[in-house]
């Protein structure tokens, strides 16, 4: 990582390096805090690499002029050092020759408080190394001591209150989205000379406000243009700050610093909690077995976009593969669609060399060790946790450039954003934490704003996004999009189960309206058909809130085995070795006819699909292309089409249909109370799958399957996002929904 920053720049250039140097790196931010008055303090900082020359070895603290704390080259050189750390500093005598580049701090202040960055200097080149933030805890007072008591006594609670802010060396507010402004309070005893410049930042760099108009309109960051101000009260004391308007983006640290003839007279910190609101910024992503996608929502109450993916082959869907390739030294190649044609044309001597994944998730799943490694198609292998990093590093990077492209979107950055992850309901602390740490290091988020990353359930989300559907139990009908979860391109269908006739797609209301007309403790049996099939059973608490109330299940069967079964159908039908040559040969082709079959198994009807040329002409080497067909039953060849019977389409079906049936009967002999069965997930698209569960079911349960039961989770994740109250005020239950902090 490399920064333009130079020891001695000005103040009034800071503000613009400082966010130059942070943007740039990637390191995390280390926390220290200590108490005022203690002996020293360490920040630490640790390079890991073998020194190939003499280097200089730079602290700084870049919101100071000068900005150095303390450098080190084959010697101490203290000479730029600012003044206030005097005498103070020192760092170990083998400091280059280990690698041990910490810092100790003696008799650390409150003024010392805020974030060092500790570089490898090399010629021009700056390297960060660490990044530290010290807080320095400020003792409590004796006479404030005193005052406690006797406002405690006195059952004074209000002017407690009043003086939290002379009280506090780091002061939190808490603020719900939307609100029309809040205050970030700074207030301080000490006389000041007149005449200061206070300065307000954000810890990513950012100027916020400074009281100069002149200096605030060279250096105030786009963000906060005509957003804030300050009162006219500096002689009190009082540099409070009002943010207006304040939303997610806005969360972090804030300090603000008052100069004085160039010197740092005070300083404070305040941490902005903006809690997220019906109007945030949320993009979701849902991370599944065969395909992935993410939806999001930048306007207030507005509706959730999903983004759509191609293969070049004519496919629009809702999610793409589920599959990374990366080149020989770990980089990010493709995603996608891209990464699996790309892996496919490639040469053997070229694909030993690179990494492809696919069908990891479980892997993520059953993982309970930061150091395990997964195997790539060719053997090679990676962590897991590096595999990982890299899905989501390209999936937040598309969606920030797709909704800057989208018509409502504008200068975002990620962390403008909630972000909402999907994880299957039963799911250990071990892969929470290792998806928590890759969402960090793919920078959905910091290790300050931890609390922006939500990890959701896929049955809640995909329940919260169903009960949005009018409270008739009415369903879909008449779909406008293609859609797609276990496998891409479904062609449209009629999505209702035993809905009434002739019920139109309605765009829902608010959630929290529809989740509290008549459906409190009505319970819900949630089935996400995908490429294996899970079922969990909530009920909807007073107020709108999910409750799991059994422990999810799932089985092996569902839409991968209807697939193969379809493959098994053709391998048959192309005996004498013809399709084993022809899956080698032309895999590219054997993929487009697995996608043609995707639109195929979404109807309950025969059907067609085109036989390519490739497959033809392998067979024709053999025999005549009829005759291929005359020892099977429930297909048959008409110029260059093969045609399948409705009954041996539904064949394909057969197990997968018998063993979600048996796991259905098992948990509604359970819990009798239960009274809807929700269909979701890429396998509900099937008109087969959906009349089969009605047909055994619908006499006794109301049989739902949402319009588009594929995006069902990701339009779910987006309204959870926007309304964690929904599980979140549940206390107690095995159901489950964190946010990290």
């Amino acid at each position: 990582m490399v920064s333009n920053v130079c020891a001695g720049q000005d103040s009034t250039e800071f503000s613009l390096s400082l966010e130059q140097f942070q943007a740039s790196q990637g390191s995390l931010t280390v926390k220290v805090e200590v108490q005022e008055g203690e002996p020293s303090v360490v920040l630490p900082c640790q390079y890991r690499q073998r020194l190939q020359e003499i280097v200089t070895v730079k602290w700084s603290r870049l919101d100071l002029n000068p900005n150095t704390v303390h450098q080190r080259r084959e010697g101490d050189d203290l000479r730029e050092q600012n003044q206030l750390f005097k005498g103070r500093t020192s760092m170990r005598p083998d400091a280059l020759h280990s690698g041990d580049f910490s810092l100790t701090l003696r008799e650390p202040q409150v003024s010392d408080s805020g974030f060092y960055t500790c570089t490898l200097r090399q010629e021009t080149e700056e390297i960060l190394v660490s990044d530290v933030q010290l807080n320095v805890r400020e003792k409590f007072p004796t006479w404030a001591k005193v005052l406690l008591v006797l406002l405690v006594l006195l059952v004074s609670g209000g002017l407690l209150f009043h003086f939290r802010h002379y009280f506090m060396s780091v002061y939190r507010v808490e603020v719900d989205s939307g609100r029309e402004k809040v205050l970030l309070p700074f207030k301080t005893t000490v006389r000041l000379p007149e005449g200061v410049t206070v300065k307000w930042r954000h810890s990513n760099g950012r100027v916020v406000h400074i009281n100069d108009t002149d200096l605030n309109r060279l250096h105030q960051h786009s963000q906060y243009e005509d957003r804030t101000e300050m009162k006219e009260k500096l002689k009190s004391g009082d540099f409070s700050l009002i943010l207006k308007n304040p939303s997610r983006g806005d969360t972090g640290t804030y300090s603000c610093t008052v100069y004085g003839g160039g010197d740092i007279l005070t300083n404070k910190q305040v941490l902005l909690d903006v809690k997220a609101g019906a109007d945030s910024f949320i993009i979701a992503i849902d991370f599944g077995s065969g395909y992935s996608g993410y939806a999001f929502n930048v306007k207030p109450r507005g509706e959730t976009q999903i983004k759509r993916w191609s293969n070049g082959l004519g496919l629009d869907t809702p999610k793409t593969p589920t599959c990374i390739l990366l080149d020989e030294h770990n980089r990010f190649l493709k995603f996608g669609y891209e990464a699996k044609t790309a892996f496919i044309n490639m040469r053997r001597e070229e694909a030993e060399k690179h990494y492809f994944y696919e069908n990891f998730k479980q892997a993520v799943i059953d993982t309970d060790d930061w150091r395990r490694e997964i195997p790539a198609a060719n053997g090679k292998r990676m962590l897991i946790l590096e595999v990982f990093t890299e899905v989501l590093r390209f999936l937040k990077d598309d969606a920030v450039k797709t909704i800057r492209d989208h018509p409502a979107g504008g200068e975002f950055t990620a962390s403008d954003f909630t972000w909402v992850l999907t994880v299957p309901d039963v799911l250990k602390d071990f892969p929470k934490h290792l998806m928590t740490e890759a969402a960090t290091q793919a920078g959905l988020v910091t290790e300050e704003t931890k609390d922006r990353l939500m990890l959701v359930s896929e049955s809640e989300a995909a329940l919260t996004w169903c009960l949005k559907l009018p409270s008739d139990g009415s369903v879909t009908q008449n779909h406008s999009r293609d859609s797609q979860d276990q496998s891409p391109g479904a062609a449209d269908a009629d999505r209702s189960c035993n809905d009434p006739a002739g019920s139109q797609e309605v765009e829902p209301e608010e959630t929290s309206v529809l989740l509290e007309t008549r459906r409190d403790g009505k319970r819900y049996l949630v089935v996400d058909c995908g490429d294996r099939s899970h079922f969990t059973v909530h009920e909807v608490l007073e107020g709108g809130a999910l409750k799991k109330l059994h422990e999810a299940s799932s089985i092996c069967w569902g839409g991968n085995d209807v697939d193969r079964n379809f493959k098994q159908f053709v391998w048959k039908i192309f005996s004498d070795g013809v399709w084993r040559n022809y899956e080698r040969k032309y895999p590219n082709e054997v993929q487009k006819m697995m996608d043609d079959f995707t639109r195929l198994k979404q109807v309950d009807e025969d059907v067609e699909i085109s036989c390519p040329g490739n497959l033809v002409m392998l067979g024709q080497k053999k025999k005549k292309i009829k005759t291929f067909f005359d020892s099977v039953e429930g297909a048959s060849w008409d110029d260059g089409v093969i045609r399948i019977s409705r009954q041996k389409l539904r064949s394909f079906f057969d197990e997968s249909l018998q063993e979600i049936t048996e796991r259905l009967r098992a948990i509604l002999d359970q819990d009798p109370s239960i009274g809807d069965i929700v269909l979701v997930g890429g396998l509900a698209e099937s008109q087969i799958l959906r009349q089969h569960i009605t047909d055994q079911f619908g006499r006794r349960y109301q049989v739902l399957c949402p319009p588009g039961p594929q995006e069902a989770i990701l339009k779910g994740a987006v309204e959870l996002g926007r309304n964690p109250k929904l599980v979140a005020s549940q206390k107690k239950g095995p159901a489950w929904f964190k946010c990290f902090s």
